[in-house]
């Protein structure tokens, strides 16, 4: 096999401008189909996309012996449901995240997959950013010593979620934490990969704002702070509340050394070190690539053609899940959760 046979499930925001652009510079990957409960959306992006089929019962897209693989752009319930489905196919999947809305789910992803002998992948693609790339090769070569303190910043504006998730999605219900199990675990899961290491405790505070302006969206702005196992204090600052104008996403981690590695956006990593002037690298990566989807994905693709373990794994996500869950929990009760 020299290539992957693809097949796409949910045709909304992630699958049509980031997962399918991403597979048309993938040349290891064949997009066989896509599927949407939509008869006019699954014939239109299949003509747009070049894909040899479409469904609009995802159970008869499973059925297709051409695919190998599967892209659940999903709902997190429906990632959890849907995904046993697809690894009791024998399909392997990459799964949006979070993978699930609970850990029980999430087990229940991790026991079908083992069963099934196959390749569930979460979609964590923040471990494949060029600039957070770079940030832990300079942690892990020792650059700055042990990592004692992380601030990690994410301003998304409330403009571009209404665009993502129009008025009356999943993602606003406030009774089940609204947007912040999906806008932190990306973060959360990043912390954890930067370090090497397992959290502690966690304390949060979230303020939720209702965006009328938007159609009824919901605003959330979520102040975390970590400790981590080996000592390293983690604060997360996230907001889907601010204008255009105040969209940043940055990494900062200063070390034993007082030396620091910063990461504006993902394109750029700068080294405080030892040097009178600090080191600076840049990625001209745009497009599906600044966010590091396409090098997540074809990883991937090629974890299948080699047979090979791909680096995320569903315990990985299973990590991240609680953390978040426990950031809604903290939240909640006004106190620290710890592990």
């Amino acid at each position: 096999m020299d290539k992957v046979g693809v097949g796409v499930l949910g045709l909304g925001f992630m699958a049509t401008r980031v997962h399918l652009p991403a597979l048309r510079k993938i040349p290891e990957a064949e997009l066989i189909a896509v599927s949407s409960r939509s008869l006019d959306k699954a014939k239109m992006f299949s003509e747009k996309f070049g894909a040899k089929v479409y469904y609009t019962d995802y159970v008869d897209m499973l059925k297709d012996p051409k695919i190998d693989l599967v892209f659940l752009c999903l709902p997190p319930n429906l990632v959890a449901s849907i995904g046993l489905e697809v690894a009791e196919a024998g399909k392997n999947a990459i799964l949006e995240c979070p993978i699930a809305e609970t850990l029980e789910q999430a087990d229940r992803l991790i026991q079908a997959e083992k069963k099934a002998g196959v390749r569930l992948m979460p979609g964590h693609c923040l471990r494949f950013t060029p600039s957070f790339v770079k940030a832990k090769e300079l942690i892990d070569n020792g650059e700055i010593g042990a990592p004692v303190l992380v601030y990690f910043v994410e301003f998304v504006p409330a403009s571009t979620l209404a665009i993502q998730w129009g008025p009356g999605s999943w993602i606003w219900n406030k009774e089940r934490g609204g947007p912040v199990p999906t806008m932190t675990v990306f973060s959360l899961d990043l912390v954890r990969w930067l370090l090497a290491s397992e959290s502690a405790s966690i304390y949060a505070t979230i303020r939720f704002l209702d965006l009328p302006q938007f159609g009824g969206t919901l605003g959330y702005n979520v102040a975390i702070i970590t400790k981590f196992k080996n000592g390293t204090i983690v604060i997360n600052e996230n907001s889907g509340s601010v204008v255009p104008s105040m969209e940043k996403v940055r990494l900062e981690v200063v070390g034993e050394k007082g030396n620091a590695v910063v990461a504006e956006g993902g394109t750029t990593t700068v080294l405080y070190g030892d040097k009178e002037e600090k080191q600076r690298w840049d990625f001209p990566v745009k497009g599906v690539e600044m966010w590091g989807h396409r090098q997540q994905d074809r990883h991937f693709i090629q974890s299948i053609l080699e047979g090979k373990e791909p680096s995320v794994t569903l315990q990985d996500a299973r990590k991240a899940l609680e953390m978040s869950l426990a950031v809604l929990e903290s939240n909640k009760t006004g106190r620290s959760i710890h592990f």
